[in-house]
């Protein structure tokens, strides 16, 4: 029976993806979204596509995050 759980997830998830990918507005920003982050692996579903994003998101928030403790150190000297 745990089987019938995940099934139902995934399911459910494949449904609302396919929704989605028959707006043709959304598919455009999907299509946009895979091609703005470059770790996005294809062929790839909209979940792992979202959290190839999120990885993309916070990798970035790091590099500022680095760059302003340089900009501040510099600033000091």
């Amino acid at each position: 029976m745990r089987g019938d759980g995940s099934r139902s997830k995934a399911a459910v998830a494949a449904i609302g993806e396919r929704e989605i990918l028959e707006d043709a507005r959304l598919v455009k920003q999907v299509r946009e979204l895979r091609r703005l982050v470059p770790a996005c692996r294809e062929p790839c579903g909209l979940g792992e596509l979202f959290q190839d994003a999120a990885t993309y998101i916070e990798g970035l928030q790091v590099q500022v995050k680095v760059m302003r403790m340089l900009l501040d150190k510099l600033s000091d000297e």
